[in-house]
């Protein structure tokens, strides 16, 4: 259970200096990039003709030229952040709250510790089909990403189908490929599905501008996605039924006296203050279900704002420790899920956070139950049903 730290959302280390309190000194952060993605083998990619060389000095955007398909079907394309020009630094600062406080040379450490943004193709590459899937996801290193890889097949088996792992935080060239990749394939619809639980984030913000359907960043202005193919842009889980469901066989597995225990649900969250309260207002269906259809004395839900400034995640954390140590005060026993898509992650910081305290928690992710599958299907067929409110 006791594993290796690693942030999962805004790459993998994004905030991890702020959360740690003090900065990460080079030989760290190369030891944590090491430890995220030591395991990826680019050995079948062909990196000679990448151009690592300056970003766009205009819009301060890096431009990345991407591999061919590897023998599991990933395009890599590899970015040189320790020579990132000040343009794009001072873009990334005006952008990111906690970056304001970094040198350059710490911004540099802390993108270098990020995960590769890149293309898994999922289908046979022989399937056709007028309706292309793409997945978007952030990503947890090579392990979990096969690990969803392998769970979405199923949709793969039916639509061409893609995953856009990362960010897009200053690239939008693996999902262009990954786009151009579906249209070669048939696709004249492409369903863009963000593994996420609701839509209040800047990773949904920054997909959502890098497809043409927000007008602004969240992180740097990207050149856009072109293509000639119809986009859609589907809802993220929200507070669909089969979440719950989801939920309730975590819960279970590790439930042994519903009526004598507590469930507390921790989601990742967005950064910001602004976006929590929707968040947590539209994921709020799923503790009054899972709570009578189990028979819990309780169910709650709070995020932790993993990428937050360190005082807004560290209130969030008291606040979790203090609903635990009131249930064991009540005689009542303490069941946590991660509200994660992965079994890889903010697990690992769950369990630092609680350290001391007692309470069962099921780390498995998301993407561990065919629900979710079942989820994007149905999320695909619901977009092509009714475009406008996808």
């Amino acid at each position: 259970m006791r594993q290796k730290r690693t942030t999962p959302l805004v790459a993998s280390a994004l905030f991890a200096l702020n959360l740690l309190g003090t900065p990460v000194s080079a030989e760290g952060a190369q030891e944590q990039k090491a430890g995220d993605h030591s395991s990826m083998d680019h050995s079948q990619m062909d990196h000679s003709q990448m151009d690592h060389s300056a970003s766009d000095v205009a819009k301060g955007v890096m431009v990345m030229e991407m591999s061919d398909f590897d023998e599991d079907g990933r395009r890599v394309g590899l970015m040189d952040h320790d020579h990132l020009d000040m343009v794009t630094i001072e873009a990334l600062q005006d952008k990111i709250d906690v970056y304001k406080a970094f040198t350059p040379n710490e911004i540099r450490i802390n993108m270098a510790m990020m995960g590769p943004n890149y293309e898994w193709y999922v289908s046979d590459r022989s399937l056709q089909g007028d309706v292309g899937v793409l997945i978007l996801c952030h990503g947890v290193g090579e392990k979990g990403d096969r690990h969803f890889v392998e769970a979405v097949k199923p949709v793969g088996d039916t639509w061409p189908t893609a995953v856009g792992f990362g960010m897009a935080m200053m690239t939008s060239d693996p999902l262009q490929q990954a786009v151009d990749d579906l249209v070669a394939r048939g696709a004249k619809k492409i369903v863009l599905v963000p593994a996420l639980p609701t839509r209040f984030n800047s990773l949904y913000r920054q997909w959502d501008y890098a497809f043409g359907q927000g007008a602004e960043s969240a992180y740097l202005d990207i050149p856009p996605i072109e293509t000639e193919a119809e986009l859609i842009m589907a809802d993220a889980l929200n507070d669909d039924p089969l979440l719950t469901d989801v939920l309730y066989d975590y819960a279970n597995e590790i439930s042994s006296e519903p009526s004598n225990e507590v469930v507390i649900i921790i989601g990742h969250g967005p950064e910001d203050i602004e976006e929590n309260i929707p968040d947590l207002e539209m994921l709020s269906p799923h503790t009054d279900r899972l709570k009578e259809m189990g028979g819990f004395q309780d169910v709650k839900m709070i995020n932790l704002q993993d990428d937050a400034l360190a005082p807004i995640r560290a209130a969030n954390v008291k606040k979790l420790r203090k609903w635990i140590t009131t249930a064991e005060r009540q005689g009542y026993n303490v069941l946590i899920l991660g509200l994660v898509l992965e079994s890889h992650g903010l697990q690992a910081t769950i369990v630092e956070d609680l350290r001391g305290l007692s309470y069962e928690f099921n780390t498995r992710g998301l993407a561990d139950h065919p629900k979710t599958v079942e989820w994007i299907s149905a999320t695909v067929e619901r977009a092509l049903a009714s475009p406008d409110e996808g």
